[in-house]
């Protein structure tokens, strides 16, 4: 019985080489089976579910339009402006008056330049209350 074992030994010892490589042979094609396999299933699954999207957005999304009126907006913005634009006009015009009148009347200029800013900021709340009303 121990000389079949020692038979037996030297038997699988003569082919080792080839043993090993049918087992790495056979590794190698599970292994690429089992990736060939999962690839399959991953590339089903993806376009099933990419078809599944693409036919619900078919069916269930359709392009909406809004329209935006800025006709508000341009008019009060042009207001602004134009309010700007006049308030700059009567603050040069101010200026002017006041060099050429006399240092004495200096009382009087300051009394001018506190109408003017009041009369703008009743202009800016009169400006401000259009602007809520349109």
């Amino acid at each position: 019985m121990s000389q079949e074992k020692v038979d037996l030994y030297k038997e699988e010892k003569k082919n080792r080489k080839k043993l090993m490589r049918r087992e790495k042979i056979r590794t190698t094609l599970t292994v690429v089976a089992v990736v060939a396999i999962f690839g399959v299933l991953i590339g089903w699954f993806s376009w099933a579910v990419y078809n599944n999207v693409k036919n619900n957005q078919a069916t269930t999304a359709k392009a909406t339009t809004t329209e935006l009126d800025l006709s508000a907006i341009e008019s009060y913005t042009t207001a602004l402006n134009s309010y700007v634009t006049e308030q700059k006009t009567s603050a040069d015009s101010t200026s002017a008056d006041t060099s050429s009148e006399s240092t004495s009347d200096s009382s009087e200029a300051a009394s001018t330049s506190a109408d003017s800013s009041a009369s703008s900021t009743s202009a800016a709340s009169s400006v401000s209350s259009a602007s809520a009303a349109g």
